[in-house]
């Protein structure tokens, strides 16, 4: 077996159990309860939202996206030209795939994760930081005024996602990266299937990331 395919063997199992650790599950068993258990049960970042408020659900948001940059950096790096970030990003997609599928399907949780869309924001910040912020300003934009998570979700990584896509394309990328992007795409769209039919039925939960507080002295149940 020769180096680089060690190297890539390495890198996809690495970032498969790194992508095993939940954010989601860890920081509401801190709060002494179970993200699972609760809402829609998903332990995903906009499950926190809904029931943890603005600044849990960001720092969770903050922490999944962390776990998608850091095995992209470490493959791309590890299986790239000499040990460097060049021009060789096989190993960024190699990680990227790794630990979607570590987050979607967790050995640790008995492969029951979360839907990998707050690590696929990570990733697609290596893969192209400006383009991620465009896609994410819009997406939380929809977000505030429509309330529809999984459509946020899709708006925020496809923009990223297809320009990379069209960028390996004109480049003449390695085919493989191009297969591996596509099975990126693939694993967060299967997750998010409950998510798609519910929306067609009308039946999606809304994410109300800014909640009307009640006025004082509201009328009291007479009695």
């Amino acid at each position: 077996m020769s180096i680089t395919v060690i190297k890539f063997v390495c890198v996809a199992v690495l970032s498969y159990l790194l992508g095993n650790f939940n954010s989601a599950i860890c920081i509401s068993k801190l709060k002494k309860r179970d993200i699972r258990k609760l809402g829609s049960g998903n332990p995903g970042t906009m499950n926190m939202f809904r029931n943890f408020g603005k600044g849990i659900g960001l720092l969770t948001l903050a922490l999944d996206a962390l776990k998608g940059v850091i095995p992209c950096l470490a493959g791309w790096f590890v299986c790239g030209e000499a040990w460097q970030l060049g021009g060789n990003k096989i190993g960024l997609y190699v990680g990227a795939v790794g630990v979607i599928i570590g987050h979607i399907f967790p050995v640790f949780y008995k492969f029951k994760g979360g839907k990998g869309i707050a690590s696929s924001v990570g990733i697609c910040l290596v893969l192209n930081w400006w383009a991620t912020l465009i896609s994410f300003t819009v997406g939380a934009l929809f977000l505030i005024f429509f309330k529809v998570g999984s459509i946020t979700s899709f708006i925020i990584i496809s923009f990223p996602i297809a320009l990379d896509a069209f960028t390996l394309t004109a480049q003449g990328g390695h085919v493989a990266c191009l297969i591996l992007l596509f099975a990126l795409f693939c694993l967060t769209l299967f997750a998010h299937t409950k998510n798609v039919c519910k929306l067609f039925a009308g039946t999606e939960r809304q994410v109300v990331l800014f909640k009307k507080k009640e006025k004082a002295g509201t009328s009291r149940s007479k009695g």
